[in-house]
């Protein structure tokens, strides 16, 4: 992903975040007497009006914290990490989301889309072992079948991990030798999909 796609993705995220959060920001504030919590909706809202994530997903982690039986803070983080294209983040913030209500379908979509991103990702590192390749592919297609169900996943994607095909290497903008961009997100993301996915 180059800079200005990044940066179009990010953009579009954040106002997305802001015009959601607009729409039922007074609700959710008037059901939330949880000292601080509003104070860090606020402070994440600022945050995002100024373009910092980072500094956005920390305010709604500390709203998370004052009122933990709140779902919006998990959702906001989730629509962030996405739109950074860190998948294991947002995955692990939709989960929080669907513990507390389980038919946020803002949610499930988010970690529909990042199962299958991490899953095929995940094909371009499968081993040239083939039996290997096929056991780990397979243990992946599982996964996904467990936690999403059998029709969610994309023909494509099934195909390959059917198949244990690795995915074509995918090309990197960025010339030799140079750093790859660091997302301005705090926290730590998981590099296993099996894990991330409840399978590891």
């Amino acid at each position: 992903m180059n800079e200005s796609t990044h940066t179009r993705g990010l953009g579009w995220v954040l106002g997305a975040a802001l015009v959601a959060m607009a729409g039922s920001g007074c609700a959710t504030l008037s059901n939330a007497a949880a000292p601080g919590y509003a104070q860090s909706m606020t402070a994440a809202e600022t945050a995002l009006r100024g373009d910092d994530a980072a500094a956005a997903i920390q305010a709604y982690h500390r709203a998370a914290d004052a009122a933990p039986e709140q779902s919006l803070p998990w959702l906001h983080i989730a629509e962030i990490q996405a739109g950074l294209g860190d998948w294991p983040q947002a995955i692990a913030a939709s989960r929080e989301v669907l513990e507390r209500n389980s038919e946020d379908a803002t949610a499930r979509e988010f970690y529909l889309r990042g199962s299958i991103q991490l899953a095929n990702d995940a094909l371009q590192y499968l081993p040239e072992d083939e039996a290997r390749s096929r056991e780990i592919a397979g243990d992946l297609l599982a996964s996904l079948i467990r936690e999403l169900g059998d029709e969610a996943i994309p023909a494509e994607v099934r195909t390959r991990l059917e198949a244990g095909v690795q995915a074509r290497p995918r090309r990197s903008s960025a010339r030799p030798g140079s750093p790859r961009p660091t997302p301005r997100t705090p926290g730590k993301t998981a590099a296993d999909p099996l894990e991330v996915l409840g399978g590891g």
